[in-house]
């Protein structure tokens, strides 16, 4: 069960920054929820970020939500919104899920996206960050979105599914299956399958690589940064 704290009744900025990650996207959103109520959002989206919160079909409560929503697709290679955190805008940058691609980048100084250019400016400028690494244990259980289980599939000549996806994102090759990019997890194609072979959060095991788990161990040891196993370790 999520808990969150607030430890402050000043209403603060916050930053939320989402990479391309699945796992834990709906827990930090649930978070973000609760801090909203109390606290100004604007939202910063990686581009893997923007095409994953669609998939999990959070897109849309997202822009409705919170303060502000921005892509990296429309902040270009500079990076205007890095210049609001050099004037203190924002009072925390949180960035839930976090990626190892992007823990990496951290890690190694290197600032050429718009999510590590805003922890590094945070760190420059003295705005506390917190994240929440994806790849923190060996083995960990993660949510999946919409899925399409082949073994139940009956390849219907007339796939209900496929006929009637609003995002013509279902489609035939060798079989039939689900386009990740353009589905938004609308969920109307769970019960159109007769044979219920199409669900939405599913629970998958990983394995997570071993220098992915030593990049969080040295995430942990940067200046201006903390790092939480789980967005509802997180207080504000």
């Amino acid at each position: 069960m999520l808990t969150v704290s607030f430890v402050t009744t000043v209403n603060m900025n916050l930053l939320w920054c989402v990479t391309g990650a699945g796992h834990l996207l709906l827990e930090s959103f649930t978070l973000m929820q609760c801090i909203c109520s109390e606290h100004e959002i604007t939202v910063a989206l990686s581009g893997a970020g923007s095409e994953v919160t669609r998939m999990y079909g959070l897109q849309e409560a997202i822009a409705h939500e919170f303060k502000e929503v921005i892509s990296e697709r429309e902040q270009g290679y500079s990076s205007p919104l890095v210049g609001r955190l050099a004037k203190r805008e924002y009072d925390l940058v949180i960035v839930a899920p976090c990626t190892a691609n992007t823990v990496a980048k951290i890690v190694r100084g290197i600032a050429d996206s718009l999510i590590t250019n805003l922890v590094a400016q945070a760190v420059k400028s003295g705005v506390p960050v917190y994240i929440v690494p994806t790849d923190y244990e060996k083995i960990q259980e993660t949510t999946m979105p919409m899925s399409l289980n082949q073994e139940l599939c009956r390849l219907c000549e007339g796939c209900p599914p496929l006929e009637h996806c609003p995002e013509h994102a279902i489609y035939r090759d060798d079989r039939v299956r689900i386009h990740g990019l353009w589905c938004t997890a609308c969920k109307a194609c769970i019960e159109l399958c007769t044979y219920a072979s199409i669900s939405f959060g599913g629970k998958v095991r990983v394995h997570i690589r071993d220098l992915d788990i030593e990049n969080t161990k040295r995430l942990e040891k940067l200046g201006g940064i903390t790092v939480f196993r789980s967005p509802d370790a997180i207080t504000v």
